[in-house]
């Protein structure tokens, strides 16, 4: 029964379905981003760079475009992961908080490696069920 608990675990991990790898992809900042969103970018790209072979610019074009947002409505530390045009990637965060966590969520479910940088798949709405959030620590 275990190897079987594991094997559905390593199925469902390995079915999500991936961009294909770039080596290197667009960041775009909300207009006159504040000094939060600009560090956000800032982790966003030392990720990407530390993890893989891709590069992250901000004025070139490139096969992939990550474009972070601001979208009011959608819930307190919320976030939206979409896809936009072909070749973008839109998170967009109900205020900063939501914006950081939707890029902690896009880096993590992406994939590095020798060929580059591979968006992940999950697209969606997320937004916290409480406004307070703890970790009990069992002794």
């Amino acid at each position: 029964m275990r190897k079987l608990a594991i094997s559905i675990l390593v199925l469902a991990c390995a079915a999500e379905v991936r961009g294909e790898a770039v080596k290197s992809l667009r960041l775009i900042l909300p207009p006159k981003p504040d000094p939060v969103v600009e560090n956000t970018g800032r982790v966003f790209a030392r990720q990407v760079e530390s993890r893989c072979e891709a590069r992250v610019v901000v004025t070139n074009d490139a096969p992939l475009t990550v474009e972070l947002a601001f979208e009011p409505g959608v819930g307190s530390e919320g976030f939206r992961i979409a896809d936009a045009a072909p070749g973008t990637v839109r998170i967009s965060g109900n205020d900063v908080r939501g914006l950081l966590y939707g890029a902690g969520r896009f880096l993590h479910t992406s994939e590095y490696g020798n060929g580059g940088f591979a968006p992940g798949s999950w697209r969606g709405v997320s937004t916290p069920k409480m406004p307070v959030r703890g970790i009990y620590f069992a002794p």
